[in-house]
Order: C-alpha cells, then sequence, then structure tokens
C-alpha cells in the first residue's frame, strides 16, 4: 500500500498548469464509505451558522464500517451516476466499480452491498458479475427488487437484476437491443427506472470514442444514444439519438458528461455537455416516448471553431433533481477552459464554484461571468478557503476543477441539499492536498431556492483527509427525511475510515 502510495504522490508532482481531459487515471486501494442513519444533526439547523471546519456530528473515526474496499480509483470521469438508493424502509442498496486486484484489474465489476436498516453485510469479495464490467448504475426495480446496468467494454451493456433487494441470485443478461450500425461498444450507461412499480427501464450510454478505438457515429466522436424498455428489460427499443443531439448540433460528447434525475411518475430527465459543448435539459413528460430539449448553457464551439486561449463555462460535472412538482433542477461546476479542437479541451486546474440553474430561470449567460453568477445567486458554492490557490499547481492533486461532483437532492419538505467535493489546504508530508465533501442546503419558494447564506459546511470535517479528487465522489440518495442525506464517497486507506451522519 505504501509503495502504491509513493508512486501516486511522485506521478502528482509532475502534474503541469493545465491537464487534458479524459487523461490517465490513477489507481490506489479505496475504502467506500457509507454514511449512516445514525447520530445526525439536520443540515438546516448548522449551514451558515458553523465557524469553518466545524464537525457536524459527534461521531468518531472508525464508528462506521465501510461498504465496500476497492483497488479501481475510478469511479467516474465526470459526472456521477446513481451508485445507492435509500427504500421507504430505511434500507440502501449501495454500489461501486470494485476490484481487489492490481491493473488490469481483472476481476473489476460491481461491488455491492446493502444496508437493512440495522447494519451492512459483509463487504464484497466479488464482483456480482460473471464478466468484468464496469461503472454500475444502481435502481429500485419492481416491488421489491433492484437492478444494476453497467458496461462490459465489449458489445453492448450488460444488465443485473433481482426480485428482492439485499438477497438472492443476480440474473444477468446482456441488452438484448442490437447495437448501432457500425458500433463494437456502447460504454459508461446512466441508468433510471420508472413508473408505479419502476419496471420501466430508461438507459443513456456512448458509443465507443475514437479515443478508445470507436469511430465516428453518424459524424459524432462518442455518441449519446438512449434506449428504454417497458416491460420490465424483456425487449428493448433500439438505440437512438434523440432530436437535438445529432451531428447537426455537436460532433462529440464528453466521456460521463451526462446525468440522470431520479424519476417523479413519469417524468423523467436528464443533463449533458458542458465545457466544449452546450449544457442541455433533456425531458419527458410521457415515460420517453417525446422529449423536449432545453439549452441550459450555449457554448461557442458545438461544431468547432477557433477558441480564445481561455474561456469560461458551464462543466461536465454535473446533477439533475426533479421537485416535488416535477420542475428539474441543475447543478455543475464552474470551468475555465480552452478548446484546442472539435472534440476536446484543455483545463486551468485552478477553476471552482458550482452553478445552479432551474427550469423557471433563463438561459444562463453565454460568458459564465463568475461575479455575475454570484449576484443572481446562481454561484451557490465555491472553494472553502481560496488559500489552496497559493500551493504550488505541482502539488494540486485533483485531476479536474478544485470543486467538482455536485449532487442534488429535494425531499418532500422541499428542502433542497447541496454536497460536493472540494479541495483544501490540508496537505499530506510532501504538500499534496487534500479534497473534502462539502454541502449546503436552501428551501423553495415558489420559482425560487432560498439558499441559507454563504457559510458552507465541510461534512467531512478535518479529520477525513482524502487524496485526488478523482477518487473523492459524493453520490447522494433520493431522501423523503429532511434530517438525514445520504452519501456514498470513496477515500483513502491512509486515511482510516470515518464517516459522518448530517
Amino acid at each position: 500500500m505504501k509503495k502504491i502510495l509513493l508512486f501516486i504522490l511522485a506521478i502528482c508532482l509532475a502534474l503541469s498548469s493545465s491537464a487534458q481531459r479524459n487523461g490517465s487515471m490513477l489507481k490506489r486501494a479505496n475504502h467506500i464509505d457509507y454514511a449512516l442513519h445514525a447520530t445526525s444533526i439536520d443540515i438546516p439547523n448548522v449551514v451558515g451558522q458553523l465557524p469553518p471546519n466545524t464537525i457536524v456530528t459527534n461521531k468518531r473515526i472508525l464508528d462506521d464500517p465501510n461498504s465496500s474496499v476497492t483497488l479501481y480509483d475510478v469511479q467516474t470521469n465526470d459526472a456521477m451516476g446513481r451508485r445507492l438508493y435509500l427504500y421507504p424502509d430505511e434500507s440502501v442498496g449501495t454500489t461501486v466499480t470494485w476490484s481487489q486486484v492490481a491493473s488490469p484489474f481483472a476481476d473489476r465489476g460491481t461491488g455491492y452491498n446493502y444496508y437493512d436498516g440495522t447494519s451492512f453485510g459483509p463487504e464484497p469479495t466479488a464482483r456480482i458479475e460473471s464478466i468484468r464490467t464496469g461503472y454500475p448504475c444502481y435502481q429500485p426495480f419492481g416491488a421489491n427488487g433492484e437492478l444494476v446496468i453497467s458496461h462490459q467494454g465489449t458489445g453492448n451493456l450488460v444488465m443485473c437484476s433481482r426480485t428482492t433487494r439485499g438477497t438472492g441470485a443476480w440474473a444477468q443478461e446482456v441488452l438484448p437491443n442490437a447495437l448501432p450500425t457500425g458500433v463494437t461498444n456502447m460504454l459508461w450507461p446512466r441508468a433510471l427506472t420508472s413508473g408505479a412499480n419502476r419496471t420501466s427501464i430508461h438507459v443513456i450510454a456512448v458509443t465507443e470514442p475514437v479515443a478508445e478505438g470507436g469511430t465516428l457515429y453518424n459524424g459524432i466522436d462518442g455518441a449519446l444514444l438512449y434506449c428504454n424498455s417497458m416491460d420490465g428489460g424483456v425487449t428493448f427499443s433500439a438505440w437512438t439519438q434523440l432530436p437535438g443531439m445529432t451531428s447537426a448540433n455537436y460532433t462529440y460528447f464528453g466521456v460521463e458528461a451526462y446525468s440522470f434525475a431520479e424519476s417523479q411518475g413519469n417524468t423523467i430527465a436528464f443533463t449533458f455537455g458542458g465545457d466544449i459543448i452546450d449544457l442541455v435539459l433533456m425531458k419527458s413528460t410521457d415515460n420517453g416516448t417525446t422529449w423536449t430539449k432545453t439549452v441550459i448553457w450555449h457554448s461557442l464551439y458545438d461544431l468547432g471553431g477557433t477558441s480564445p486561449h481561455f474561456y469560461s463555462c458551464a462543466g461536465g460535472s454535473q446533477s439533475v433533481v426533479l421537485d416535488n412538482t416535477g420542475i428539474a433542477h441543475v447543478a455543475c461546476n464552474w470551468a475555465f477552459d480552452s478548446a484546442y479542437n472539435a472534440s476536446g479541451n484543455y483545463y486551468n486546474r485552478q477553476e471552482y464554484g458550482i452553478i445552479y440553474w432551474n427550469e423557471h430561470m433563463a438561459q444562463l449567460r453565454q460568458d459564465c461571468d463568475w461575479d455575475s453568477l454570484y449576484k443572481s445567486h446562481q454561484m451557490i458554492a465555491w472553494l472553502k478557503d481560496t488559500n489552496v490557490l497559493t500551493i504550488p499547481l505541482t502539488n494540486l492533486t485533483e485531476s479536474g476543477p478544485l470543486t467538482r461532483q455536485p449532487q442534488l437532492v429535494i425531499d418532500n419538505n422541499n428542502k433542497i441539499f447541496l454536497v460536493y467535493a472540494g479541495a483544501t489546504t490540508l496537505t499530506d508530508p510532501s504538500g499534496n492536498n487534500f479534497t473534502h465533501i462539502f454541502g449546503r442546503d436552501g428551501t423553495l419558494s415558489a420559482d425560487t431556492v432560498l439558499w441559507s447564506n454563504d457559510t458552507l459546511v465541510d461534512i467531512t470535517s478535518d479529520f477525513l483527509q482524502f487524496y485526488f479528487s478523482e477518487c473523492t465522489f459524493p453520490s447522494v440518495s433520493p431522501t423523503t427525511d429532511a434530517t438525514n442525506v445520504y452519501i456514498l464517497f470513496q477515500k483513502d486507506d491512509y486515511a482510516g475510515s470515518y464517516v459522518q451522519s448530517i
């Protein structure tokens, strides 16, 4: 373990002031931890009232168990998918891209664990699939079941399901719909279930990008396609380019720069884009039969073009949630990028900020001016301590923005919660910075959000020290209980085990 850590720290010292998207990711042994329903404090009573770095629970290091331990660090290349779900009976299903062997991670697959309302099962010692997979999407399925869709890297996506959550054998199959013409692999899925019994299945995924050995699909490098099943997974529709998502609009889609909202009856939605292309909301009120496209932020470079040295933009690390009336709310990272061709970009590694938008709002201004967004209450989170910017660039361990992976949750009482990963000034003995998870809350009021003032809560406190931000992802469960938000996050073995309920 120590050898692995020293190797990674050596790599980080070589990082430059700019980084290329979709570069190689670092691998390291990590816990996947879960914030249990235990001693808790309601965020609304905390946010805006505590000084920086205040501990928000009286829980101690090693109080909570791990749900999984994995050697595979790259839980996402950009936006977070759904990795856990809180059920009405307080049980929770959790998943992770799992491996316990070193690169090339031959045993990689979905690591699953279940919290029955009292305790977790044993940490997983094997993937749930019989074949190598990655990037699982977890959803409730049927009256009491659960479903996982992941990619295998060769061919179509893999679906595992069972009728009783937490127990029983998993039924496994490759999606039965044909691959699109000329496409050999569908990759990096996001999945959603909807309907009264959650038996409608919706999936988005990208065709294999050119950089991964694929070819253009209908003129797009890594086309984002949609399919669904309306009969509980027995049959699936053909992979489809939805209107407004063709080569007439885009030449490229970012890997994992897309995210589903949890469904509200037959209303479903997902976002995609950012950085080079538009940030877009796709929404259906008839369970995926028809779709409406809304451009949240319009990019200058959807179809290529000459870029200025750097430009401000909405980033691809994003989250969308539907409130109790079906209105979509979106959060994404703020980025400061430079496009070098029609399908790639460089970013300033010192960028930070989380942008907020909802369907009642106008399109974000194209220049994405930080100060203007703040004045309009749409820059809702930032670095807790901007002294992070004094850390030498070679010691900034984030492979992306200094604030990233925002996640939104709205409860039945119209409370809205934001959590995100943010860089800190805390450093390891070599001077490399750590990352924490921060939170903020607000209340929905008509067509606005009343955010609790400008103080951001460090949920993980000084005692939990994270390494690189690609290995620190909050994945938040839907919740109807305003006193608890359930968070799954990954951290390095070096820090021990520490989980907070909030």
